[in-house]
């Protein structure tokens, strides 16, 4: 870490991205080690070096096999979770013992209901796991596979005190909110968002949002590679980016398997909350209708207003 030049005492987080590209499990179960061992080497590079090293969402097992669901598949991912969990997930965290980078890993976790898994990831540091976070949002094609969480997950890390979140849920303003209320200073965001054109403009600006908003620093690390699924391809466009609560970019990744690094300053909490005292400015009593049931609004929906 490095010390910030109001000697206040804090420091500033040095973040890497580890951008890579991982083998699918459902496709192959035996890709669940190589992914484990190609996710401990990057994380080599920084071990010494970084204050938290960040992977993609699912790096141990892969991504579901998009429009290829069925039951067989979900049985071989659940399998290859208890692995993960039980397994490769312990191994990374053996790697991490006495190391200065804590690590966020994504994995596919067994649930407490036999052959259902979570789409999770867990934050590592010095041979312990502090913090493990499981998708509350699940979009089409995940909810056929895992099981939503139902809890924001924040951590007291080297690099500061860490919301988790994963990929969809960046859409949901809550959940970055919910980490802001708990004290976050940076919002972890793991991904698989696909090179298609909308959701690449949100991945190029749902993070500098969340950043602005909640003000916060923000990475969102989203993989590369190709995925085949059933005579389709589907390509994760990387794109990672490291945003300071300021909203400035500090770091972006290309298309390709890279390290990105950025230095997050703590100068820029402080400026960031500056501007205006949100969290002191929120207005709680009015807004119910958050928690309502959709039904509640369906009127509106419908174009009246009776």
């Amino acid at each position: 870490m490095t010390a910030t030049p109001e000697g206040s005492g804090r420091a500033d987080a040095a973040l890497r991205v580890a951008q890579i590209s991982v083998e699918q499990c459902w496709a192959d179960p035996s890709a669940l080690e190589r992914n484990a061992a190609k996710v401990q080497q990057w994380y080599e590079l920084a071990a010494d070096t970084s204050d938290l090293v960040v992977f993609p969402e699912l790096t141990l097992t892969g991504y579901i096999p998009l429009k290829g669901y069925d039951q067989k598949r979900k049985l071989a991912l659940a399998e290859v979770g208890q692995r993960a969990a039980n397994e490769a997930l312990p191994q990374l965290v053996a790697a991490t013992k006495g190391r200065r980078a804590a690590m966020v890993v994504g994995f596919m976790e067994p649930s407490s209901m036999r052959h259902e898994i979570h789409n999770s990831i867990a934050l590592i540091q010095d041979g312990a796991v502090l913090g493990v976070y499981r998708k509350m949002h699940l979009p089409v094609e995940e909810n056929h596979y895992f099981v939503p969480g139902d809890a924001p997950c924040i951590v007291d890390c080297r690099a500061g005190r860490v919301g988790l979140i994963i990929c969809y849920d960046i859409v949901f303003p809550e959940t970055a909110r919910l980490a802001a209320l708990h004290g976050a200073e940076l919002l972890c965001v793991p991904s698989n968002w696909l090179g298609i054109e909308d959701l690449q403009r949100l991945g190029a600006t749902m993070p500098i949002a969340r950043a602005l908003e909640q003000q916060m620093h923000v990475v969102f690390v989203n993989g590369v590679g190709d995925l085949e699924v059933r005579g389709r391809t589907w390509r994760l466009y990387g794109a990672s980016l490291i945003v300071s609560a300021t909203g400035q970019v500090i770091a972006r990744g290309g298309d390709r398997e890279e390290v990105v690094e950025g230095l997050l300053p703590v100068a820029d909490l402080a400026a960031a909350a500056g501007v205006f005292p949100v969290l002191r400015d929120r207005r709680p009593d009015a807004y119910g209708d958050l928690t309502a049931p959709l039904s509640r609004f369906a009127r509106f929906a419908r174009g009246t207003s009776a």
